[in-house]
């Protein structure tokens, strides 16, 4: 699905009216009628009490016409004009149109069900004090809330949040998603949201979410060397989870041979929990980890992809072992975890690569790879995370509520699936075995590290329906791949 920026989507609307589809007017009408199926389909109606808030743009015109259409529907409706009456000539004609609606301009009372049509796409600067506590008050007020285009106090581009905001829990939006539903601090604050046609082409896109991958049938005449090996330098002692899921999450997506190279430390538990797996024993310090100048050669024989970092410590050793895969291997490297955090201090040696590198930080990781802070990563993802790609020449996978996977050539897509239950230890190890697992398959890297992110939270939220969010283990995701 395409996602579109505010001049995008004014752009698209401009150009569907000049080309002749219909009116501003006509537009208006089929926004509003819209929406209030989608309302019609998520809540009760009849003989229940609504509130449609309207500021004195379009978005109030909108709210005009929900209003009408929720009355004729059964609805004891009330319209608050926020800001006065209204200043465009299609939200006049609606506001005129009004039959049977209360109509006030202070929001007062009980309600079941609030509509926010203040601002929609249109705000970049925090609302008047005024606004801010009518917001804040409708925030209060116990009702399904039900936002039209946005919320009211987010920046439609940014995600940020300008002052108090409206809180939906549903949001029912026109054309096409916007950046501002898959960006924090905003996205915790759509609910649930409805993409509504309303015939209007998109002009143009920002950037792009990550839909559904189709496999290709496996052959009937195949082997384990029809599928590839992954070979995966994981692990140490006190982290051999990171090793076993990452192993398992690999087996579980369809490599023929997974391959561990491994500290002595963690053999014996690692080949009882993932037997399947083919181990390679590397030397070790005293503290169980990897040392840094261990045989790779030997275990990157017949390797199709490489994943390095999860549970190998941070360390001199490590940060030595990372090197060399980075500047000797020619097959695509997914560097995770602790492989990242080696990258800090010698970040220019990926611009030493014959590799294509695919990193997957979380905004800690990426914090600290940019010298920026937490926040900062926050605020800017879309950014960083494409600008790390560019100077790097690497796909950066920066995790978090609607991942983000960013390309060396500046291409940009959003995850929308997955849940909170994955924000726990293990989650990314899983995510890096099933990258490595699609790479090692033959899959172009881009298909093959969209697909991971994808299977990797589709199948967490179906987990999460079964056992809940907080239950979730990133072991179910294996089992459940």
């Amino acid at each position: 699905m395409d996602v579109l920026t505010r001049e995008q989507i004014r752009k698209s609307e401009e150009n569907a009216v000049h080309n002749g589809a219909f009116s501003f007017m006509e537009l208006m009408k089929i926004a509003g009628d819209k929406a209030s199926e989608i309302i019609l389909q998520n809540t009760p109606i009849a003989n229940k009490r609504v509130c449609v808030v309207c500021g004195n743009g379009n978005n109030g015109g909108d709210g005009f016409v929900i209003a009408q259409n929720l009355k004729d529907k059964g609805a004891d409706v009330t319209v608050v004009l926020a800001m006065g009456e209204p200043s465009t000539d299609s939200a006049k004609h609606y506001f005129s149109s009004l039959s049977g609606v209360n109509v006030t301009d202070k929001l007062t009372g009980e309600f079941d069900i609030i509509v926010d049509a203040i601002f929609g796409i249109g705000l970049n600067r925090a609302p008047d004090e005024k606004l801010q506590n009518l917001i804040n008050d409708m925030n209060n007020v116990s009702a399904f809330k039900v936002a039209v285009d946005i919320p009211s106090g987010i920046d439609c581009d940014t995600g940020k949040v300008l002052g108090n905001c409206f809180k939906a829990d549903l949001t029912v939006t026109f054309i096409a998603l916007k950046p501002c539903f898959l960006l924090p601090p905003a996205s915790d604050f759509v609910g649930q949201v409805v993409v509504c046609d309303i015939g209007v082409t998109p002009c143009d896109f920002e950037y792009k979410t990550i839909e559904a991958p189709i496999f290709e049938d496996r052959r009937h005449n195949s082997h384990k060397g029809s599928y590839g090996t992954a070979v995966m330098f994981c692990g140490s002692y006190g982290m051999a989870g990171a090793a076993i899921l990452s192993a398992r999450a690999c087996l579980r997506s369809g490599v023929g041979i997974a391959k561990c190279v491994i500290p002595k430390s963690i053999y014996d538990i690692l080949t009882c929990a993932v037997p399947e797996a083919v181990c390679n024993i590397a030397k070790q310090t005293q503290n169980g980890s990897f040392k840094g100048n261990i045989d790779i050669k030997t275990p990157l024989k017949k390797a199709d992809a490489v994943l390095v970092g999860c549970g190998i410590g941070n360390n001199r050793h490590t940060k030595k072992l990372v090197k060399r895969l980075v500047t000797d291997i020619k097959v695509p490297l997914v560097i995770d975890a602790d492989g990242i955090n080696a990258l800090v201090s010698n970040i220019n040696v990926l611009k030493k690569t014959n590799a294509s590198i695919i990193i997957t930080p979380h905004p800690a990781e990426m914090a600290r790879l940019t010298g920026k802070t937490v926040g900062e990563i926050e605020q800017n993802r879309v950014k960083i995370a494409t600008d790390f790609s560019k100077e790097y020449g690497c796909f950066t996978v920066l995790k978090g509520a609607n991942t983000i996977v960013a390309t060396p050539d500046g291409q940009v897509f959003f995850n929308t699936c997955g849940n909170a239950g994955m924000a726990t230890g293990g989650s990314g190890d899983v995510l890096a075995g099933i990258i490595v697992s699609y790479l090692a398959q033959g899959m172009d890297i881009l298909n093959a590290v969209k697909s991971a992110v994808y299977i990797h939270s589709a199948t967490a939220d179906k987990v999460a329906n079964i056992k809940g969010e907080r239950a979730l283990l990133p072991s179910d995701i294996i089992e459940a791949l």
